[in-house]
């Protein structure tokens, strides 16, 4: 089967208020009325269709310049298109699809015409919610972040909340011709059995086909490990008219599972499968065994693991989603020590999972619903058709572990978010599912409410899957995208379009303005990080012993604006960032400063736990107090354990503050030493004060 590329210029016309007709576009197009052009895949908005909301016509003419063989099979294929679309092959109509994030096709055997030129027509709408009467409280649109969130442009405004609309075709576009059998879809599902001696693999090949009646067929499954053949095993399998699904099993003996980058190797399985039928088809799979005890502790492969988390939303236009961008955001979040990422409330670029996959990152996949939604009978049907999209578009990727339905629904996890688990069993019994992330477990203390201090408590645990607080961009990054204006007065309505929230940063967080912008900047970058690394060092403290894994919101922003982001949208880097690469160092060590002010010849008041969560023992550990290099105290002979935590009571630490300490501030720095390996495993800093009595 030939494939041809879609991708590049299409004739387009805008239909805002989707009046048009496929004969009335023909007709503009022929009477080259339709003189623009816009380079596909990309969303319309990037293509400077500006906060448009409604359709768009895109045509062209494609010439096949290629004698037909005899076999008739021609399939037009979308990888990505947002959200209705409808498609015309020479005049007559091929369907329709509701979403955006699924790849789906279009058969036109027998419409396709050899050495001549066909024209096609495709019809892309995105519409705009009416605010207040569906948006945002019963919306319609399974679009999750994309079409509502704080973090979007606009934020909650009802005027502007629907901003810089996703439309358009933002993945590539191929047409296939010339085939006898197309391959949709390949869903791999390894099972492992006698204990983990072999693992059987069960395969699902969705397929469209020309046949009339059923054909049997060999087809061959190669299975490679790190370039080594694992499996190679002819299958006979039945094609079932027109189309239809194989099923078959291979066993896999001596299986080498997938781990996160901390507890081991990230064994990825590459197949190919061949048939003289259809083109060579090749995917990847992992193994692995996820799950959760009563208790919420994460298991995989039987080792029960801590899960450091973030949310992501890593761009507000999948189209600009280049690899380059995600393997640089991926290396980032392995740098911050991130074992587990939630992708919040959305459904990204396959490309996005592969790298998941490479890196050792555990996945927890929200399905795209934000907030609440319409509760009718259609669009719970609508839902769950899609939220089985998702799980069988993302199956084969090892590094998800979480289908998770909803976020944030409220009341509608009883009245929706049922019926979406139910879907998700019956797609994958193999991964954790969730009905929902909900409000109780998202705490944001020192926020939208309460105090950073509040955090002692390790609040909406056990398993915590947002927590954090808005850190402002750096100023040359505000510069980019804040007007003049804006920066200099302090129009609030032009930063509040861009995510800031006025009420949480003055009269919650009550974060000081400063004197100039930079002041500013300083002053929120510093409280985000501070909040950041007492809410973690409390949640680690309570490792399995109430908190089982905690997710920070959020990692990186979709857009240029000031968001609860850690990495700005122009990747540079705010404060909290290495505070919470420190804070989820595997091997942490937690300070608790229990004294701030200390009287001069006074003792340190201090106590510490130390958080292991590998599985590697440390026999001889010391943590060592210095100041200026200098050691003024230590605590030895501390023996860890595996996936260990162990606590220093302050009773028991003896670490006099130096006679040379007289009134003023000092940073006593604090390390954790492998004494064997002769290697800091972490490292903390203590910022007191010596005052004199008065």
């Amino acid at each position: 089967m030939k494939t041809l590329s879609l991708n590049g210029a299409w004739f387009y016309l805008e239909d805002a208020q989707q009046k048009l007709q496929y004969d009335e576009a023909v007709s503009l197009f022929n009477g080259k009325k339709i003189k623009k052009e816009m380079k596909l895949p990309t969303n319309w908005e990037l293509a400077g269709l500006n906060n448009f909301d409604g359709a768009v016509w895109f045509i062209r003419k494609v010439k096949i310049d290629a004698k037909q063989n005899g076999n008739k099979l021609s399939v037009l294929s979308f990888l990505g298109a947002d959200y209705f679309t409808e498609a015309w092959v020479n005049g007559i109509k091929l369907g329709s699809h509701e979403g955006y994030f699924q790849p789906f096709n279009f058969t036109l055997t027998n419409i396709l015409e050899y050495d001549k030129e066909n024209l096609i027509v495709v019809k892309v709408a995105s519409p705009r919610e009416i605010p207040e009467l569906v948006w945002p409280l019963k919306k319609q649109l399974i679009k999750g972040i994309f079409n509502h969130h704080d973090c979007r442009p606009g934020g909650w405004s009802y005027e502007h909340g629907q901003d810089k609309n996703t439309g358009g075709v933002w993945n590539d576009i191929e047409l296939h011709y010339n085939g006898k059998v197309f391959i949709e879809q390949i869903k791999i599902k390894p099972v492992l059995i006698y204990d983990g001696a072999i693992a059987r693999t069960h395969f699902t090949i969705k397929h469209i086909n020309i046949f009339e009646s059923e054909q049997t067929d060999s087809i061959s499954v190669n299975i490679n490990l790190g370039g080594k053949k694992i499996l190679l095993q002819n299958v006979e399998v039945k094609f079932t008219p027109a189309k239809g699904e194989l099923t078959f099993a291979v066993d896999i003996e001596k299986p080498k599972l997938w781990y996160s980058w901390d507890l081991g190797a990230q064994n990825i399985y590459d197949v190919e499968i061949k048939s003289e039928l259809f083109n060579l088809q090749k995917t990847i799979f992992g193994i692995k065994e996820v799950k959760l005890d009563e208790d919420k502790n994460f298991y995989i492969n039987g080792k029960k693991l801590f899960l450091r988390g973030t949310n992501i939303i890593p761009t507000q236009f999948l189209s600009t989603f280049s690899k380059d961008k995600i393997k640089k955001l991926v290396t980032l979040i392995k740098e911050a020590n991130i074992n587990a990422v939630r992708v919040h409330a959305h459904v990204n670029r396959p490309e996005l999972y592969d790298e998941f996959d490479k890196a050792g990152i555990i996945v927890w996949q929200d399905f795209a619903l934000q907030w609440t939604y319409e509760e009718s009978n259609e669009f719970v049907a609508n839902a769950v058709s899609q939220i089985k999209d998702m799980v069988n578009l993302l199956h084969n990727h090892p590094s998800i572990a979480f289908w998770c339905c909803h976020n944030e629904p409220g009341e509608q996890i009883q009245a929706v978010d049922p019926f979406l688990y139910d879907a998700v069993l019956s797609e994958d019994n193999t991964r954790i599912i969730r009905k929902a992330s909900n409000y109780e477990e998202h705490p944001y203390d020192g926020w939208y409410w309460g105090k950073t201090e509040h955090y002692a408590a390790a609040p909406m645990g056990p398993l915590v899957t947002e927590f954090g607080a808005q850190g402002l961009p750096a100023v040359d990054s505000l510069n980019k995208f804040l007007s003049p204006k804006a920066l200099k007065n302090y129009d609030w309505k032009e930063w509040e379009y861009h995510d800031f929230q006025y009420d949480q940063t003055f009269n919650i967080a009550e974060i000081d303005r400063g004197k100039n912008i930079k002041e500013f900047v300083n002053n929120s970058q510093s409280y985000q990080a501070d909040l950041l690394k007492t809410a973690i060092n409390f949640y680690r403290q309570k490792k399995h012993n109430g908190i089982t894994g905690i997710f920070q919101f959020m990692f990186v922003d979709c857009w240029p604006s000031i968001t609860w982001s850690i990495v700005d949208y122009y990747g540079k880097k705010k404060t909290a960032f290495e505070v919470l690469k420190s804070a989820y160092n595997p091997v942490y060590l937690s300070v608790n400063l229990r004294q701030k002010n200390y009287l001069t010849r006074t003792k340190l008041n201090v106590d510490f736990y130390i958080i292991n969560d590998t599985y590697k023992k440390y026999k001889n550990c010391s943590v060592l107090f210095k100041h200026n290099d200098n050691v003024i105290g230590e605590v030895t002979k501390l023996c860890l354990k595996e996936d260990d935590i162990i606590f220093e009571f302050w009773e028991k630490i003896n670490v006099p503050l130096p006679d040379y300490f007289k009134s003023g501030k000092y940073i006593i720095d604090v390390e954790l030493v492998d004494k064997i390996m002769n290697k800091v495993l972490s490292s903390d800093k203590l910022n007191i004060e010596i005052r004199d009595k008065k």
